[in-house]
C-alpha cells in the first residue's frame, strides 16, 4: 500500500505497523469540498473520499496492532497477530487492489472501531462472552482472504464463531460439531482451502461462487454502469453488521425468493435514479459497496440506516414485493445513505464542530432529539432525498399513480428543511466549516422553493410537517410549572368571579426528553396512503388492522385521513378526556395523550374553525396540555380541551 509515514513506510512492513507514523494530511481542494457541501460530490470528488478513509484505516490498524500487544487476551488459542500482518504484507506486494478492497469493505470499518473499543476496556475475565481474540481474530480472517485471493500459500489458526468462518468477500465455512468460540486450523495450497477442528475438516477449492455442503458465499447484485457492471454484495453472512446482531449464516431475508426480490428492486431503482437525479446516481456508483438486509417494513416505513465506520455499506428493509411505490421509495434510500458515508469520511478529514454531543436538537424526521452530529447528518442526508424526489417529478419519471405521493415528498422535506437549516447555521458549537457546510445546503435547498407542488399537496405537506413539530412540542418539552398553575388558577377564579382574563407570557419551555416516544409520523404515514389511494382503501376494508399496519396511529387518525373530520375530532376529545390508557372503544393503549392532542390540532386546523386553540396548539401545545391536566386535577373533571386551548391562545398572546 501507499507510504503513510514521513518516512515513506510501507504500512504491512516485514515487522509492526507504523501506528505510530505521522499520516499524510488530506484535504479537498475548496471547490470539491463546496461540492460536497452543497449535497453534491460526484466521481472525481468521492475518490478523494476514499483514498483519505484508506489512511484512516491504516492508522486504526496501526492502532489495533499496538494496543492488542499489550493484551494476553488478544490471540487466545489463534495464530500470533505478527503473522497474520506478514501474510497481509506479502498479499500487499502481489495485489495492491485485494488487500484494498478487503481494507476498504464497510464491514472492515465497523470491525475496527468495535475492536478498539473492546481494546480500550480493562482487562476482561477469561469467560468473557465473547472472548476478545475473537474480534481481534478479524485480522486473521482479513489476512487469508486476502491470500487466497492473491494466491499465496499460508497456514493460520483462524477464529470460528459456532462453528463458522467468515472470509471477508469470499464466504461463510460451516464445520460440523463445532460449537461456541474456537480456534479452526486453516491451510491453503495456492489452490484450495482446508478448514480442521477436532476429527471434522472441510475442503473449499478456488474460486468457489456456488453453494456447496459447508460453504456459502455472499449474495452478489449489479450495479449496471456506463462503463460495466459493478458487483455489490449482500452483507448478511459476516458478524460485523450495521444494526443486525443475528449470528452469521444466511438471514432468512437475503436467501432463495428474497434474493431474487433484491436483485429485482435494484434492478428497477437503479435506471430510476440515474433519470431522476443524476447526481445522487454518480454519488451511489463511485460509493456503494454493499447492503445489509433488514427485516422486512410496514407501509412508508422503509428503514434504513449506515454506521459512520463503514462508509460505502446501507442496511435496508427487505423488499416483500407488495410495498406501495417501492422502486422510486428504494431509490431515495440509497441516495439517503450514501450522504450518510460521504460525510462520515468528510467529518474524519475536518472538524464540523465541537466535541460537545448532548441530544437537545429537534429533528423533524426522528421521534427523539438529537445531538448537533446527529442534524448535520439528518439535514445532509435529506438534502439529497428532497433533491430526488423534486428530480423523479421534473424529469417525468414518476407515473401518474405516484406523482402527487412524489410532490408530497419533495414539499415535505424542503418545508422541513426550511425549518431547521436557518437556526442550525447558527449553533454555536459549529466549526467555520461547519457553518460553511450548513450555508451552502440552506442555499441548495432555498433555490428550490419555485418547484410547481400543486397547492393542495403543498397544505398537505405544510400540516404534516406542523404535525410532527407539535407531537415532538407534546413528548420533550415541559412549561414552566409556576406559569401552568398560575394560568389553571386563572381559568378556575375567572369563570366564577368574572373578572377580565389577564394575559401571560409564555417562558421558554424545558428539554426534557421522553424516552417513550415513538411514531410520530404516524398521520404522516396514512397521509402517504390516502395519496396511494390503493393502500388506503385496504386499509379502510380492515380497520382492526390499523395498528399493526401503522404502528402509533389511532382510530380517529383513520377517521380524520378519511374526511370523517368532526368525528375524529370528538374522538380525540374522548381519548384526552380520558387521559392516558386504552383508545375510547378499546384497542390499543397509547402512553400519553400527545397524539390525542396533535390529532386534535390538526383536525382544527382541517376545519378552518377555533383558530385561537389552533395557533395555541401550535406553538405551546405543551402548555395546552399542563393546563388543562391540571385544571382536571383541581376540579375533578376534565374541561374541554378545545375551549382550553382557545383561552391559552388568547390569554397568552402572541408571545405563546
Amino acid at each position: 500500500m501507499t507510504p503513510v509515514g514521513s518516512g515513506g513506510e510501507r504500512p504491512f512492513g516485514r515487522h509492526r505497523p507504523p501506528g505510530s507514523a505521522r499520516a499524510p494530511r488530506h484535504g479537498l481542494p475548496p471547490r470539491h469540498f463546496d461540492a460536497l457541501a452543497a449535497g453534491g460530490g460526484g466521481a472525481a470528488v468521492i475518490a478523494h473520499l476514499w483514498d483519505a478513509e484508506r489512511s484512516h484505516r491504516l492508522l486504526l490498524l496501526g492502532l489495533l496492532m499496538t494496543r492488542a500487544a499489550d493484551r494476553p487476551d488478544a490471540v487466545g488459542p489463534l495464530t500470533p497477530l505478527e503473522q497474520a500482518w506478514e501474510l497481509l504484507s506479502a498479499s500487499e506486494r502481489q495485489s495492491r487492489a485485494v488487500t484494498d478492497d478487503l481494507l476498504l469493505l464497510p464491514e472492515t470499518g465497523v470491525w475496527l472501531q468495535h475492536t478498539l473499543r473492546r481494546l480500550h476496556e480493562a482487562l476482561a475475565p477469561p469467560d468473557a462472552d465473547p472472548p476478545l481474540w475473537l474480534d481481534t481474530g478479524q485480522l486473521h480472517l482479513i489476512a487469508a482472504a486476502c491470500g487466497i485471493r492473491t494466491g499465496l500459500p499460508f497456514s493460520l489458526r483462524l477464529p470460528s464463531r459456532a462453528g463458522t468462518v467468515w472470509l471477508p468477500s469470499l464466504g461463510l465455512a460451516t464445520l460440523p460439531g463445532a460449537a461456541g468460540p474456537g480456534a479452526v486450523r486453516a491451510e491453503f495450497d495456492g489452490d484450495a482451502l482446508t478448514l480442521g477442528h477436532g476429527g471434522e475438516t472441510l475442503h473449499v477449492p478456488f474460486p468457489s461462487r456456488a453453494d456447496t455442503p459447508g460453504w456459502q458465499p455472499p449474495t452478489r447484485l449489479v450495479l449496471e454502469l456506463p462503463e460495466g457492471p459493478k458487483d455489490l454484495q449482500l452483507n448478511d453472512l459476516g458478524p460485523y453488521r450495521i444494526l443486525s446482531a443475528a449470528p452469521a449464516g444466511r438471514l432468512p431475508s437475503s436467501s432463495g425468493e428474497q434474493a431474487d426480490r433484491w436483485a429485482e428492486l435494484l434492478g428497477r431503482a437503479w435506471p430510476l435514479l440515474r433519470r431522476a437525479d443524476p447526481q445522487a446516481a454518480e454519488d451511489v456508483a463511485a460509493c456503494l459497496r454493499s447492503i445489509e438486509p433488514l427485516p422486512p417494513s410496514t407501509p412508508f416505513r422503509w428503514h434504513s440506516a449506515t454506521m459512520r465506520d463503514g462508509m460505502g455499506g446501507l442496511a435496508a428493509s427487505a423488499p416483500t414485493g407488495s410495498e406501495p411505490a417501492a422502486v422510486p421509495q428504494f431509490a431515495a434510500i440509497l441516495t439517503h445513505e450514501v450522504q450518510h458515508s460521504k460525510l462520515s469520511a468528510l467529518m474524519h478529514m475536518y472538524s464540523l464542530h465541537t466535541q460537545e454531543n448532548q441530544a437537545r436538537l429537534y429533528a423533524p424526521w426522528r421521534d427523539d432529539p438529537r445531538p448537533l452530529s446527529g442534524m448535520l447528518h439528518g439535514v445532509y442526508a435529506f438534502t439529497a432525498v428532497a433533491r430526488f424526489w423534486r428530480g423523479y417529478v421534473l424529469s417525468g419519471a414518476a407515473p401518474p399513480d405516484e406523482a402527487a405521493l412524489a410532490h408530497f415528498e419533495f414539499a415535505l422535506r424542503r418545508n422541513q428543511l426550511l425549518r431547521v437549516l436557518p437556526p442550525l447555521g447558527e449553533d454555536p458549537e459549529l466549526t467555520r466549516l461547519g457553518r460553511r457546510l450548513l450555508g451552502q445546503l440552506t442555499e441548495t435547498v432555498s433555490d428550490w422553493t419555485d418547484a410547481s407542488v400543486p397547492t393542495s399537496l403543498l397544505t398537505a405537506a405544510e400540516r404534516a410537517a406542523d404535525d410532527h413539530a407539535v407531537s415532538w412540542r407534546l413528548h420533550h418539552l415541559a412549561p414552566d410549572p409556576s406559569l401552568v398553575a398560575e394560568m389553571a388558577h386563572d381559568w378556575i377564579t375567572a369563570g366564577r368571579t368574572g373578572r377580565p382574563l389577564p394575559r401571560h407570557g409564555c417562558p421558554a419551555p424545558r428539554l426534557v426528553p421522553d424516552p417513550t416516544a415513538r411514531n410520530l409520523d404516524a398521520r404522516a404515514v396514512l397521509a402517504r396512503m390516502r395519496l396511494m389511494e390503493p393502500a388506503l382503501a385496504k386499509l379502510r376494508a380492515t380497520p382492526e388492522r390499523l395498528a399493526s399496519t401503522v404502528e402509533g396511529a389511532r382510530p380517529a387518525d383513520l377517521l380524520l385521513v378519511s374526511g370523517q373530520v368532526t368525528a375524529a375530532w370528538e374522538l380525540y376529545e374522548r381519548e384526552i378526556s380520558a387521559g392516558s390508557g386504552p383508545a375510547p372503544g378499546g384497542g390499543v393503549v397509547f402512553p400519553s395523550t400527545a397524539g390525542a392532542w396533535a390529532g386534535l390540532r390538526l383536525a382544527l386546523g382541517v376545519s378552518g374553525g377555533h383558530r385561537a386553540a389552533g395557533r395555541a396548539l401550535l406553538r405551546c401545545p405543551e402548555l395546552v396540555r399542563a393546563v388543562h391536566r391540571a385544571i382536571g386535577e383541581a376540579t375533578g373533571e376534565p374541561a374541554d380541551p378545545v375551549a382550553v386551548a382557545a383561552w391559552v391562545g388568547r390569554t397568552a398572546g402572541e408571545s405563546a
